[in-house]
């Protein structure tokens, strides 16, 4: 602030301003304006509001950090993987899965009985859990 300005606002201050011109009038505006409250009130809940906000944006930077690390891991276990097959010369062969033949009847009945305690989890067990 230049002198001028200064004198004007210990002037207002005191109390004692003497008309000058458009300058004092401008600071007589702004004092009356600076003495009153202002009407603005923040809405109802604003501050639930922004603690939301700001929890879910680093609710997000954190799930995209560890997307980003399972990412790494992912791509980590791949290229290992590709490394140990290369080196070791493994051959794909199905052979190891001739020991299910002989028993397709208790696989479907496996596969049914999983499927059976699926239906009753959603038809009967979660409407219990409701009450």
């Amino acid at each position: 602030m230049s002198n001028k300005d200064e004198d004007l606002h210990t002037q207002f201050e005191r109390g004692d301003f003497s008309d000058e011109g458009v300058d004092t009038h401008l600071y007589q505006k702004i004092f009356e304006g600076l003495k009153h409250e202002p009407e603005y009130t923040l809405p109802l809940y604003f501050a639930d509001r922004l603690v939301t906000l700001i929890e879910s944006r680093e609710k997000a930077k954190e799930i995209a950090r560890d997307n980003l690390w399972l990412g790494i891991g992912l791509f980590s276990f791949v290229i290992a993987l590709v490394v140990a097959l290369v080196l070791t010369g493994f051959k794909v062969s199905v052979g190891a899965f001739r020991f299910f033949e002989g028993y397709l009847g208790l696989i479907i009945f496996g596969i049914c009985f999983v499927l059976l305690l699926h239906w009753v989890d959603k038809k009967i067990l979660r409407k219990v859990e409701a009450f």
